[in-house]
């Protein structure tokens, strides 16, 4: 579990630390203070030297399509990453975590010929591993000038690794072949549908396990009378269907979107045992009078799997609900993390239960 992060450059953080995190950590703030960028960070940091990612967190967002112009002065795809889109710097950040200790991830644009020159040498003289071989079509880049190119550098006690993303005339590829990170790690976008494959595949892996009656438990705090959930092939693709006892199975769409949002919560936790869960606006599909079980049951299963959670919200009332949930558990593994401004800097602002408590019922502005 990560216990701290210490990010440089990225996004709409120029400098941003955090300690002493916990299992279950909810952030909050106003709108565009960077509690989705904050989530980001981390899949970046969990993802360690893939640089696949940095497109992937814009997709995200919405931004799955990119117009890439292979000309020196046009922009690259990734210049949003960067603070006030400042691509001469570097990204850093720094995470202490249980697995793996403490490890640096350096981001940077390669924009200069010289260093473009340099990594077209240093890739073609290495040589190549079996594994690398999928993803690595050419070592040679195009023309130097007009290479697109972003190196992620990976640095902790005892290894160190680099990797690029190359956009140039033969299209993306990444070189060489990124190792596998130090543990499994899922972002849930707000406005991402997740498709029925992944939804079958990850209830598939968690039935091979044994473990599908977590997620029926979860699931009855908001539909009592469910006794099974199932895949079941509809139109071509198979569709998670739940079992009530009314004699026929039902989709799980149209049991509700909180059906459809907890499942998926509990899918992603029972799917990344040792690793870390992202989520985005956590209460959304989630009615105000379940939101104190929904938590409990989330809490239940992160420990269960050993899993991390980073959220966000923009809901008094989810974290009203958090705060009980965690209070009435044996062990209050919580913390909320409020993003503020502070003239041009956006500082975090921990709670513990304590203040927590003392600021909501006080009627504290927390969000």
């Amino acid at each position: 579990m990560y216990k701290s992060i210490e990010i440089t450059n990225f996004r709409c953080f120029e400098k941003l630390s955090i300690s002493n995190l916990e299992r279950m950590n909810l952030i909050v703030g106003k709108n565009n203070i960077g509690k989705t960028a904050l989530l980001e960070a981390f899949f970046l940091h969990c993802g360690s030297v893939n640089p696949e990612l940095a497109l992937r967190i814009n997709a995200f967002r919405g931004i799955e399509s990119v117009k890439i112009e292979l000309a020196p002065w046009t922009e690259t795809p990734w210049d949003s990453l960067f603070y006030n889109f400042d691509t001469a710097k570097t990204i850093e950040m720094t995470g202490e975590n249980s697995v793996s200790g403490q490890r640096r991830l350096k981001i940077k644009i390669l924009k200069k010929p010289e260093e473009l020159k340099k990594l077209s040498y240093s890739l073609n003289t290495k040589p190549a591993k079996a594994e690398e071989e999928p993803l690595s079509y050419s070592t040679r880049l195009g023309t130097t000038e007009t290479a697109k190119v972003i190196e992620f550098s990976y640095e902790q006690k005892d290894f160190s690794a680099k990797s690029y993303m190359i956009i140039d005339q033969k299209g993306p590829r990444i070189e060489p072949f990124p190792p596998a990170p130090p543990f499994p790690a899922f972002f849930q976008a707000s406005k991402i549908k997740i498709p029925h494959t992944e939804e079958a595949e990850r209830l598939g892996k968690l039935e091979v396990q044994g473990r599908l009656d977590i997620l029926i438990e979860a699931l009855k705090i908001i539909e009592p009378r469910l006794k099974r959930i199932f895949v079941r092939v509809q139109g071509g693709e198979p569709v998670l269907h739940g079992d009530i006892g009314t004699g026929r199975a039902i989709p799980l769409p149209l049991m509700g979107e909180g059906m459809v949002k907890l499942t998926n919560i509990i899918l992603h936790i029972g799917n990344a045992p040792g690793g870390v869960f992202l989520i985005d606006e956590i209460e959304n599909g989630l009615h105000h009078s379940v939101l104190e079980k929904a938590w409990s049951v989330i809490a239940e299963a992160a420990r269960e799997f050993n899993v991390q959670i980073f959220a966000t919200t923009h809901s008094l009332e989810c974290i009203a609900a958090a705060h009980e949930a965690f209070s009435k558990s044996k062990n209050y593994d919580f913390k909320l993390i409020r993003l503020e401004r502070v003239d041009e800097a956006i500082r975090a602002v921990i709670y513990d239960q304590n203040t927590l408590g003392t600021a909501i019922s006080s009627e504290l502005e927390v969000r």
